[in-house]
């Protein structure tokens, strides 16, 4: 078993039968009295229960049996609290899989054959195979599929009157999420040309419109297809409905639109919404709602105005489990709750966040969460735990923990630990993370993240910890992004990236970076880690100051270790980031400056590089002025880099900081480590170069 295997190593002890003071059961009722023998029938109940004793007790604990429980959602507000004295769990009972299902199951008796003008519409085998169902069957209307809504991380639609807000409704078959139906089925097309990039606020790249943000309804533009894509398009026996989605200019911003109107004659399609940085040749779309493209298995599309779904089914319909998610609302919705314990469900099924947790001393415990359009977990608070979950088939993001306060840097305190999170950012495909962290001291620890579009961990703010973390296959469809990434501020210190696993990083011709210190991200370190197969860089530090990134392992990355001036060069000279460092009223990167009180006495404390910094424009010299990569260490760092490149150091970097005792060699022979592992043996060469390195702690990595 190769080190790498034994770090994905993980198996939970059975989930245990526990005794409890009320329970739920599916044959129950809710005008029992909620004992084993008589259970109440919803969770909902059973809150009620809880609220009405919890004085008189000193815990108590629900208890749900095994099944399936549909719910709009269940709301929990202050007056469900528990106390350190008398904690509230919900807990599955154990005999079997809880589930807490948002979503709606349509039987396979009610899928008909496709006929009539849609089958007419269908191409090839599509036209015997695809399955009709009229959702009045299941009591719904209008009002729960509701109209198509944008996606991606970086749209526009706020910007325009006509937009109605929401999330879409989607199809689950099995589990996994079908795609609705679009053109082509796999992967992207190119645009061929832009005739016109509409109303953006930044185009070309680096120029700002900052006026744009204080208009509306901004043009669309005009976007040219190839001629393949024309041609296709002229066999569609309706053009009405179809949406566009794409990087339309840069990989890492994702967006959406309706398309206002078609030019096939002239191959050109208009987009109802401009994208925010404009568009580009060769940038990637796909068009989506469109039933003549309903062509795969996995692929299906609603007639919104009749209510009739069409499905392409993967499996035999004997086998499938169909499900639509219908519920807008979080399964598990908490409003300043403390002291609660939500234990062993799976919940599935909502248009929104499976969990929105916001209070004090909670805790989310070997849930699985699956099929949801949001992110899995919402958290804001103080002492919150999330562990030992299963999180799959995310629209947008895992696990987000946010607290602490900023002005007085107490921190939130609020832990991801031991969860593994897997192939999220399925639909909002940029800037979605598997585990993001905000506000003042929160930490995630030995998760194991893996198969997503873009970045496994984001986190911002101060005095962070991301430790003992397992992460792989990431980034797989973004370049500019990193698997572990901050940026863009100098305030941002004190987080701590430590003795965590990388391994591939980027996929087909995207070329990413494993930990990526963005746009002069400072007061970071980074120490300990083990970093393998990044196609662009192992270590990304983008003209920061007050970085220390040492005792790391980077193997065969496209560069080891590159550090880069970014904000100096934009000062002295001409480079990209200009906008962001010329001028103290403008500047983004002064405006973050302004907005903390870095010259307090805490933040002084705290953070003492960062209160010396000089505002003299007039001496872009002096090593205190904030543009300059300044006091950073990077040292005792072991890069094996084969025909790569060990690192890459601009000049300035050098000049300003502490670039020494790294220890670069070919081949992890040549640096002496055991074969097999990243363990040096006793008088290892790369010794000799890093003589303060020390040997990670491999074994700690990872889920326990």
């Amino acid at each position: 078993m190769s080190f790498i295997d034994r770090l994905s190593r993980y198996n939970p002890a059975p989930y245990p039968i526990l005794p409890g003071d009320f329970y739920v059961s599916p044959s129950g009722s809710d005008g029992a009295d909620g004992s084993f023998e008589h259970p109440f029938a919803t969770v909902e109940r059973a809150v009620l229960a809880v609220r009405a004793v919890k004085a008189a007790r000193r815990g108590v604990t629900v208890c749900v049996r095994a099944g399936e429980y549909r719910t709009d959602g269940i709301a929990l507000a202050e007056e469900d609290s528990g106390s350190a004295e008398c904690p509230i769990v919900y807990r599955a009972y154990g005999d079997g899989e809880v589930i807490l299902n948002g979503g709606v199951t349509l039987d396979s008796d009610g899928f008909k054959p496709v006929s009539g003008a849609a089958k007419e519409r269908l191409r090839g085998e599509a036209k015997e195979r695809v399955v009709t169902f009229d959702l009045a069957r299941c009591g719904l209307g209008p009002a729960d599929w509701g109209s198509v809504c944008p996606v991606g991380a970086f749209g526009t639609e706020d910007k325009y009157d006509a937009h109605r807000p929401g999330e879409n409704c989607e199809l689950f078959v099995n589990g996994r999420r079908m795609a609705l139906a679009r053109y082509p089925s796999e992967g992207f097309l190119r645009l061929a040309a832009v005739a016109d990039v509409g109303d953006c606020f930044e185009f070309p790249e680096q120029n700002y419109d900052y006026s744009w943000n204080d208009r509306r309804n901004h043009r669309g533009g005009r976007y040219i297809m190839d001629k393949e894509t024309a041609a296709r398009l002229k066999t569609w026996k309706s053009l009405d409905g179809v949406w566009a989605y794409g990087y339309f200019y840069h990989d890492w911003a994702d967006s959406s639109t309706p398309v206002a109107g078609f030019d096939l004659e002239h191959r050109a399609f208009l987009p109802a919404y401009v994208s925010r940085y404009g568009a580009k040749k060769d940038a990637l779309y796909r068009f989506f709602n469109v039933l003549d493209e309903l062509t795969e298995p996995g692929e299906w599309y609603l007639d919104r105005e009749n209510g009739i779904l069409y499905l392409y089914p993967p499996v035999p319909l004997a086998q499938a489990r169909v499900e639509l998610t219908v519920t807008r609302r979080s399964v598990i919705q908490a409003e300043n709750v403390n002291h609660v314990t939500f234990e062993g469900f799976t919940l599935k099924g909502t248009r929104g966040d499976a969990v929105t947790l916001r209070g004090d001393d909670n805790a989310l415990r070997r849930l699985t969460v699956t099929g949801v359009m949001g992110n899995a977990v919402e958290v804001e608070g103080r002492r919150n735990l999330v562990t030992e979950c299963d999180i799959s088939h995310t629209g947008r993001g895992g696990i987000h923990l946010k607290g602490g306060d900023r002005e007085t840097l107490s921190p939130g305190g609020n832990r991801a630990d031991n969860n593994l999170v897997h192939d999220w950012a399925e639909v909002y495909m940029t800037y979605n993370p598997g585990i993001r962290l905000s506000g003042v001291g929160n930490a995630c620890s030995h998760n194991e993240l893996y198969n997503a579009p873009h970045s496994a961990i984001i986190y911002s703010g101060n005095d962070h910890v991301v430790e003992y973390n397992v992460v792989h296959d990431v980034v797989l469809h973004s370049s500019d992004a990193g698997a572990i990434y901050s940026g863009g501020d100098w305030t941002g210190q004190g987080s701590a990236v430590r003795y965590n696993c990388l391994w591939n990083a980027g996929g087909g011709e995207f070329r990413p970076d494993g930990i990526y210190f963005d746009d002069m991200l400072s007061g970071q370190s980074a120490y300990g880690n083990l970093i393998i197969n990044v196609k662009k860089n192992g270590f990304l530090i983008g003209g920061g100051r007050d970085n220390t990134v040492t005792n790391n392992v980077v193997v065969n990355c496209g560069a080891g270790i590159k550090y880069d001036d970014r904000g100096r060069d934009a000062f002295v000279g001409d480079g990209w980031a200009r906008a962001a460092v010329i001028n103290y009223e403008t500047g983004v990167m002064w405006r973050r400056l302004r907005q903390v009180p870095y010259r307090s006495d805490i933040w002084a404390a705290r953070y003492p590089a960062l209160s010396r910094v000089s505002l003299d424009f007039s001496d872009p010299d002096n090593p205190d002025f904030p543009v300059n990569p300044a006091g950073s260490v990077v040292k005792d760092n072991i890069v094996i880099y084969g025909k790569n490149d060990a690192t890459v150091i601009r000049p300035d970097v050098a000049r300003f900081s502490d670039v020494s005792q790294n220890a670069l060699f070919e081949t992890e022979e040549a640096a002496g480590f055991i074969p097999g592992e990243y363990i040096l043996k006793d008088d290892a060469p790369a010794l000799k170069d890093a003589p303060e390195f020390k040997n990670l702690p491999i074994g700690k990595m990872g889920r326990y």
